[in-house]
């Protein structure tokens, strides 16, 4: 196998199509099909079904695509690595963030880090924790930030700062008053929550099932931005990251209550992969995320 065949793989199975792949090369489409014939008599086996509108990997092919996703991840580290050695000042940082830290902690994190190294390449991947810890791992990444603990072998999970999901009230609603409400009141409040599967609901549930109380969101929304506005125009109550209502609460349009007994702390995590070589750029960025532990 070439890493030329195995980059026009990887465009055939994003773009799905050999026409779409020779016009981004600039080469002509049979150049393409030949290409990729060549790596399946090479390797003896079909990784592309060729329909008349379209191209599918096949099960071999979706063995290939996750292989060279990795290599070629490993060849664009190596020449970074091989671009810092030689004093490059071109060299990038490619970040993965679950969703609370992606919007409400990561932001403030880049600026400081970019007033250090003006002229670094930033990119930031927000997704689910299970999505972060898989690019990490396959070197699509450098280093993770989540909010579920992550158990592999091939990672190295430290904790960074701490958060706290919070009961929280429009600034109109009759508890936004009170200093705290008993967990019993919560039963039939109209709950406004993440979607089933997520963290920080199952953190909520969980909690509250031991201290005797059942709760049936009233609403179920994909996004934090979605929720806080939710709550705000009055719809239902939710326990949200306490970073992402700062702003809200400063204005004094949310209120967080307390709800008696209940504790919904919860530490974020740094993921990094475990290897002999990091390199100045990713050490730097992680003695950043040290520092902010260190601070909270």
């Amino acid at each position: 196998m070439e890493l030329r065949q195995l980059r026009t793989f990887e465009m055939v199975a994003e773009y799905g199509s050999f026409t779409l792949v020779a016009r981004e090369l600039r080469i002509s489409q049979p150049a393409v099909s030949a290409q990729m014939q060549a790596l399946e008599n090479e390797l003896g086996v079909r990784l592309l079904e060729r329909l008349p509108r379209q191209v599918l990997l096949t099960p071999a092919g979706e063995v290939l695509h996750d292989y060279a996703r990795r290599l070629l991840n490993l060849e664009f580290e190596a020449q970074r690595a091989l671009s810092e050695l030689r004093g490059s000042q071109d060299s990038s940082l490619r970040l993965g963030a679950s969703p609370t830290i992606g919007a409400y902690v990561l932001p403030q994190m880049l600026a400081d880090f970019k007033r250090q190294y003006p002229a670094l390449r930033l990119i930031a991947e927000i997704r689910a924790t299970y999505y972060v810890a898989e690019a990490l791992q396959a070197h699509a990444i450098d280093v993770g930030l989540v909010e579920a603990a992550v158990d592999s072998d091939a990672l190295v999970v430290e904790t960074f700062l701490n958060d706290e999901l919070v009961l929280t009230v429009p600034a109109g609603h009759p508890w936004a008053g009170r200093t705290s409400v008993a967990p019993a009141e919560l039963q039939g409040q109209p709950l406004v929550a993440r979607e089933p599967g997520s963290g920080g609901r199952m953190l909520v549930e969980e909690s509250l099932r031991a201290l005797g109380v059942e709760i049936v969101p009233l609403l179920e929304l994909g996004g934090i931005e979605a929720i806080k506005n939710a709550v705000l125009a009055g719809l239902g109550i939710a326990f949200i990251s306490r970073h992402a209502i700062k702003a809200e609460e400063r204005l004094g349009t949310l209120v967080a209550v307390a709800v008696e007994g209940l504790d919904l702390r919860r530490p974020f995590y740094c993921l990094q992969r475990r290897e002999l070589y990091v390199s100045p750029v990713i050490r730097a960025f992680l003695d950043l995320v040290r520092q902010a532990r260190q601070q909270a």
